[in-house]
């Protein structure tokens, strides 16, 4: 292991950043052209120093603003998917990880889907949150689990309450299903289902309901907070029904019934007669004849005026652990070395420092220019 990265910091004023800059300064380009290619080998590397609890989110979302405005979101996106297939092993085992192409597809699906999820099921939340907090007036609740009922529940309507409103659900994702998904979602998902299908034969709806159904929809109706479809966290009582209406969609989705005398073993009613409208649901969002992506103008993706400093600033900081890691991967990809000496002559480009060395057991060498932090304050 090399020693650790020194930095020297130049006295320089460091240039201010404008979003007009992506548009007008090739630096920025050749920054994005290796730093987001199509491989995802540097973009793998950068993840391995992304944070993953909420600090690392506004990273992430910058990242993916940046892919936006340098007109290579579809390669991105589709990168993400083949990484996905191509590094599980199992299909019951797909998008379980928190790794890089997770990350990216659900904050892209979360994007991309936002007008989708607030026209679908914003006011069926609402709905749901008001019944919880008219039965938990009355000492009652959603409760499913024989167990865990008050004294005041009766589980046999509490089972046809539930089924009422996971139909509801069901029914309202039905129909804006086949009006309003995006199509650049729909093309996500068809690539997903034939590259999953060609691994794994006949697993291809499991695999598109675990991106389509757990990690979005059913993801935006269990924490609402996280998709501006509510504004503030449900409370314990709340939390609990949503978690029970997303337990009996995930296994109407993957078409599985709950064992017998399984605390949600009444749903299965509810999931035996809906199981074929779900197949059918989850091969219509990802069947397409034509799944050309519908482009917009890169150039009216809002950048934000820390994107690229913010990005800068966690490269320059952790050049150290993306050489490292690019090292361990150049043993499989001997075009990383390279890609590595590129992208840090680009930070090079766009920082200014008096010099900087990547330590004496550097495999890389010496850096070919000053990479700088940048102020925490600017």
């Amino acid at each position: 292991r090399p020693p650790p990265a020194v930095h020297s910091v130049s006295s320089r004023k460091q240039k201010d950043f404008s979003p007009e800059d992506l548009d007008n300064d090739f630096k920025y380009q050749n920054l994005f052209e290796v730093l987001f290619s199509p491989d995802l080998h540097l973009l793998s590397a950068m993840f391995e120093i992304l944070p993953e609890d909420q600090q690392g989110e506004p990273l992430l979302a910058a990242t993916l603003r940046l892919v936006d405005r340098s007109a290579r979101t579809e390669q991105i996106m589709k990168a993400c998917v083949e990484m996905e297939v191509a590094n599980t092993l199992d299909a019951s085992t797909m998008f379980r990880r928190s790794n890089m192409s997770l990350r990216i597809l659900k904050m892209h699906l979360q994007k991309t889907g936002a007008a989708f999820l607030q026209d679908t099921l914003s006011q069926l939340i609402i709905k749901f949150k008001e019944e919880a907090e008219a039965r938990r007036a009355r000492g009652q609740s959603f409760e499913l689990d024989p167990s865990l009922l008050t004294s005041s529940d009766n589980l046999q309507q509490n089972v046809k309450d539930m089924t009422f409103f996971a139909g509801c659900f069901f029914d309202k994702l039905k129909q804006k299903c086949t009006q309003d998904l995006p199509r650049n979602l729909m093309c996500l998902l068809h690539q997903l289902r034939l590259l999953s299908e060609a691994r794994f034969p006949n697993s291809g709806q499991k695999v598109v309901a675990g991106l389509f159904m757990q990690r979005f929809v059913l993801s935006a109706i269990e924490f609402p907070h996280h998709y501006a479809l509510a504004d503030a966290p449900p409370d314990a009582s709340l939390q609990r029904a949503l978690k029970l209406l997303c337990q009996t969609l995930h296994a109407l989705s993957i078409d599985e019934a709950f064992d017998r005398g399984a605390p949600l073993a009444s749903m299965n009613p509810f999931i035996k007669s809906n199981a074929r409208s779900m197949k059918d649901l989850l091969s219509a969002v990802s069947s397409m004849s034509d799944d050309s992506w519908e482009y917009s103008d890169p150039k009216q993706v809002v950048v934000l005026s820390r994107d690229v400093p913010d990005l800068l600033r966690l490269i320059v900081n952790k050049m150290e652990i993306i050489e490292r890691h690019a090292y361990l991967q150049e043993q499989q990809h001997e075009e990383l070395r390279g890609s590595f000496l590129r992208l840090r002559a680009a930070v090079a480009d766009l920082t200014y420092s008096a010099s900087y060395s990547s330590g004496v057991g550097s495999r890389y060498g010496a850096g070919p220019a000053a990479p700088a932090a940048y102020d925490d304050g600017g």
